[in-house]
């Protein structure tokens, strides 16, 4: 409807906009804006105290220029070059740096580490086994993470206990019904069928219930 009454429109604003633009151009000086009531005042107060104040502005004031000749800028301090110079010959064994490429941009903020102290974790991993933890807790257990990942059990089970990981729920459509996605990890379905058989072959737990190992039981489903 808006683009109606704009196409509507474009003709009556379009009309003779030639001859006005000339009009308005053709002006000796354009009309001034509009001042304010307090502006009005402080130029009566100023037109008062100097009446000739605008031709004052109008002409070359002698004084001003010879005030502005006496005043001088100087500065005290030393040039950059010799900065640089200076450190550079300081620490000669300590180059500065001369690459100024823009550091690249990691996935998680920040470059992890090749290879991590026992009882450490990067975010990476932890963020991997609590999504598998939250998927299948009954699994993927503290003690079975705390084997793989070389950590202290009571620091998984507190990282379990206080961290989660963000879950994707679907909302309903007039097509299909609300439902849950699941953690939002692009390794989701590896952890899923890959991680659970891992970490259950390294621990070897038996079922009490059913005498069957967790990598059979893994099988099985």
């Amino acid at each position: 409807m808006g683009a109606l009454v704009t196409k509507a429109l474009r003709p009556i604003k379009t009309f003779n906009v030639e001859n006005r633009a000339h009009k308005v151009i053709s002006k000796e000086k354009p009309t001034p804006a509009p001042l304010y009531p307090s502006t009005k005042e402080d130029l009566k107060r100023t037109l008062a105290a100097v009446p000739d104040i605008d031709e004052k502005l109008d002409k070359k004031d002698p004084g001003l220029d010879d005030r502005l000749k006496s005043v001088y800028v100087t500065s005290y301090g030393r040039p950059e070059d010799d900065i640089t110079r200076e450190k550079i010959q300081q620490n000669p064994n300590r180059p500065l740096p001369k690459n100024r490429s823009q550091v690249p941009e990691f996935e998680m903020g920040w470059n992890e580490p090749e290879e991590v102290p026992y009882g450490r974790t990067t975010l990476r991993k932890a963020l991997e086994f609590i999504e598998s933890h939250q998927m299948n807790p009954t699994e993927v257990t503290a003690s079975k993470i705390a084997l793989e990942y070389k950590l202290k059990g009571e620091d998984v089970e507190a990282i379990l206990k206080y961290f989660k990981a963000y879950e994707i729920y679907i909302p309903e459509t007039k097509k299909s019904a609300a439902r849950f996605a699941g953690p939002t990890n692009y390794r989701r379905k590896q952890l899923q069928e890959n991680k659970i058989k891992e970490l259950a072959g390294k621990s070897e737990i038996v079922d009490k219930k059913q005498d069957i190992p967790v990598k059979d039981q893994a099988k099985n489903n």
